[in-house]
């Protein structure tokens, strides 16, 4: 009998955070083996673009901050989020969502955690509902295949809840 195919071992870095103090305002711990890249810091428009790049894992999640405008503003990018996470529909064999409400810090949510072979399956989107809106994916540089991501999924799935934990907005 052949033998099941294998895969590498990841070695996760101990955890540790610093605090983060983003140029469009909110303030949050990040792992302190990621890197932050800011895309776009125009305050000219609404929304400001950032990566946390997770290069020992080759993972990204992909962030967008936007300042809300009006109360319809918010209800528009909570559908948007939604539409974004069940377009995966095709190719997940399972969404799971999770909500959150942190009122210490005027933050709360939902994460969306996608089964199967898709190629984002780590969603999220926090709010205050009147002033932010945060949203995030996590995408990984490989083929998507939920045996092999499942680790550095589970140890990154972490460092994400930790992030929105201590989320604060300015």
């Amino acid at each position: 009998m052949p033998r099941p195919r294998g895969y590498f071992r990841i070695e996760t870095p101990a955890v540790s955070y610093v605090p983060y103090a983003h140029p469009c305002g909110p303030l949050f711990e990040v792992p302190s083996h990621a890197k932050i890249e800011l895309i776009n810091l125009d305050n000219s428009t609404t929304s400001c673009w950032f990566n946390l790049a997770f290069p020992s894992f080759s993972g990204k999640l992909h962030c967008t901050l936007t300042r809300l405008n009006n109360p319809g503003e918010f209800i528009s990018l909570v559908e948007d989020s939604h539409r974004l996470v069940f377009s995966h529909e095709a190719k997940a064999s399972g969404i799971q969502t999770r909500s959150f409400d942190l009122p210490e810090n005027q933050v709360g949510g939902l994460i969306f955690d996608l089964d199967g072979p898709v190629a984002s399956p780590l969603q999220f989107f926090a709010s205050d509902s009147t002033s932010y809106f945060l949203r995030g994916s996590l995408y990984f540089q490989h083929v998507p295949n939920p045996d092999s991501i499942g680790p550095a999924l589970d140890y990154l799935r972490q460092d994400i809840v930790h992030m929105i934990e201590t989320l604060q907005w300015q």
